[in-house]
């Protein structure tokens, strides 16, 4: 047994439910332990279920709990299909992510029962955007391990300074050190998240471009007019929320009318359906296309 460490927890415990509010800074110097090592065990009381709370960005406390708590879990049963509705309620929530994988993590940990640990969420991926969100709120760096990326097809570590996540944290916008761009970061292609002990050193350098509706980056913008089906317009609508405020209605047909900053996304979704879908007055996508078809099914015809 790490007599050693236990101690060190519980006066970490005793520092943080006492009266006095102390900074990361603070109890590194108070327990001669390093900031890194303050945050795992920060991690570790969470993954205990005990209540952590951040109140500002270097300060954090240990809620004191009640000395008899109540274990709901046997008054309360809950079916899988309950669990189902459940969490497709807390998916159609919008607001603060981190509220609502404490709240996803609470009833796992309430029920304790694997067909809800299963359904609600994606545990990986909520705890890559808690770590995510923890370095933001610090201002510090990140190394992505093992990030699959899609442009390059290959699995390397990345060292990013997070900004912030896209409107439906799917993505994480953030500046990488090694090409000194921004770029977007896929949650579900990162293997894990380390926050390392660096500060932020390129915050003048954190100006986000906004993606378009494909969720593509890029620095030159083209106009483009898609006449689709219904069923297109729904499978458009379904894979790329942010195209609904472009969408309208003219005569039997739905005109997707927007600006997109990379014609890689609007390209692949054209080529997808094509005998759904016509361009129209849109010169750039038209030459776009019939380049990619040359290079790609040139050993075809």
């Amino acid at each position: 047994m790490d007599h050693g460490r236990i101690d060190r927890l519980l006066n970490l415990m005793r520092l943080l439910s006492s009266n006095v509010d102390y900074t990361i800074p603070e109890l590194s110097e108070r327990l001669d332990i390093s900031k890194r090592s303050i945050f795992r065990y920060l991690d570790s009381f969470r993954k205990a279920h005990f209540a952590v709370i951040k109140k500002s960005p270097n300060t954090h406390k240990l809620l004191r709990m009640p000395v008899r708590r109540i274990d709901l879990s046997e008054l309360v049963h809950i079916s899988e299909e309950e669990a189902h509705i459940l969490h497709a309620l807390l998916a159609a929530l919008s607001g603060d992510s981190q509220v609502l994988i404490n709240l996803e993590q609470k009833i796992s940990a309430l029920f304790d029962a694997t067909s809800v640990t299963e359904i609600i969420g994606n545990r990986r991926a909520a705890e890559h955007i808690m770590r995510l969100k923890e370095a933001m709120d610090e201002k510090m760096q990140v190394k992505l391990r093992n990030y699959e990326s899609g442009n390059t097809e290959s699995v390397s570590d990345r060292i990013i300074e997070p900004i912030r996540f896209s409107s439906n944290y799917t993505d994480v916008y953030a500046y990488e050190t090694s090409s000194g761009q921004i770029k977007t970061f896929k949650i579900a292609r990162i293997g894990s998240v380390e926050i390392l002990m660096r500060d932020w050193q390129y915050e003048d350098k954190h100006e986000v471009i906004e993606p378009d509706c494909f969720r593509m980056n890029g620095k030159q913008s083209s106009n483009v007019t898609l006449r689709m089906t219904l069923k297109a317009k729904n499978l458009l609508i379904e894979e790329y929320p942010l195209s609904l405020k472009d969408v309208i209605q003219e005569g039997g047909y739905w005109y997707l009318k927007t600006e997109v900053k990379d014609l890689a996304g609007v390209g692949r979704f054209y080529l997808g359906l094509s005998d759904q879908i016509s361009i129209v007055d849109s010169p750039e996508l038209t030459e776009y296309v019939k380049r990619h078809i040359r290079k790609n099914l040139s050993e075809y015809l």
